[in-house]
């Protein structure tokens, strides 16, 4: 316990206030295995409950306060609104246990419907993509479409891979938003390609060699991430044409979640290539968004 932790408990339990507490639970977040990004996340999100929140008793707030901040953040940013309920459910359980609070106000209330508008990514679209940026766009774009299906992972770490990160038939890869680190088998074969990880890494090894990055220029330098989404948006505008209709177009990050669909399909532990904790976050890659809302359903006898 820090002096300032020690000081604050002195005050009588009927007058503390959430800003009193925040600081407290700021210092308990910050002894907990949290990445820095996630970290710094969750404590923006503890900003939005210290603004709305700070004066006030934290033995009086009540479950419809909370609801009404969660409201009024998801009128303008639902996303956020989403992550400051989440915030608050474990800022106030961690105030019950501590004795700060009686009940956790936060407990009862709902999360609001999040939109998205973002389209899913077919494999036959993939295909279309794929074949344009082989034939029109520098070889890295085409090298990166395939890794990112057969490894699912997120664009900074696509483009942070190193071919030091290959041993001991592995692709080693520490996610740089969770911090998770993960071994994906050289003999991971995603069927839908017919390819193997291995494979995909050699073909990448051809290009422009003599650079460490397994995804990089022609001159062997790392690329800006902006970069990669920018050539992807290229070769799906290429392939599809502009895109029409409600929602936005798929962007490179729908990649992880096609490659989520193959792979869950051929009975792989999607979770743990994807880096969740939680089967959850994992379903909600198998989502399909829509896709299927046309087609027919067969019922097997």
């Amino acid at each position: 316990m820090t002096l300032f932790t020690a000081v604050l408990n002195r005050i009588a339990p009927r007058f503390r206030t959430f800003g009193q507490w925040s600081n407290v639970y700021d210092e308990i977040l910050s002894t907990r295995p949290i990445c820095p990004k996630t970290m710094a996340n969750r404590r923006n999100s503890l900003g939005h409950l210290r603004k709305e929140l700070s004066d006030a008793v934290i033995r009086d707030i009540r479950p419809h306060r909370i609801a009404q901040i969660v409201r009024h953040l998801h009128t303008t940013h639902p996303h956020t609104a989403r992550r400051v309920l989440i915030e608050a459910k474990d800022c106030f359980s961690e105030a019950v246990a501590y004795g700060w609070a009686d009940t956790n106000p936060a407990a009862p209330v709902k999360h609001l419907p999040t939109p998205i508008s973002r389209k899913r990514l077919k494999l036959d679209d993939w295909r279309l993509i794929h074949a344009f940026a082989s034939k029109n766009l520098p070889p890295w774009v085409s090298h990166m479409l395939v890794l990112a299906i057969v490894t699912g992972q997120r664009r900074a770490d696509l483009g942070a891979m190193r071919f030091q990160d290959v041993h001991d038939g592995h692709l080693h890869v520490i996610q740089d938003k969770t911090g998770v680190r993960l071994r994906l088998p050289l003999a991971l074969r995603l069927d839908a390609l017919d390819i193997t990880l291995g494979e995909a890494i050699e073909h990448c090894a051809a290009y422009a060699k003599g650079s460490d990055f397994i995804i990089r220029k022609h001159n062997g330098q790392p690329l800006a991430l902006a970069s990669l989404s920018a050539r992807f948006e290229t070769a799906r505008e290429g392939a599809l044409g502009m895109h029409q209709g409600s929602g936005a177009p798929p962007s490179l990050h729908e990649c992880r979640s096609l490659s989520e669909r193959l792979y869950r399909a051929q009975g792989i532990d999607t979770r743990t290539l994807l880096g969740h904790k939680r089967q959850q976050m994992t379903d909600v890659y198998n989502d399909l968004r829509g896709l299927d809302a046309g087609e027919w359903k067969t019922l097997i006898l």
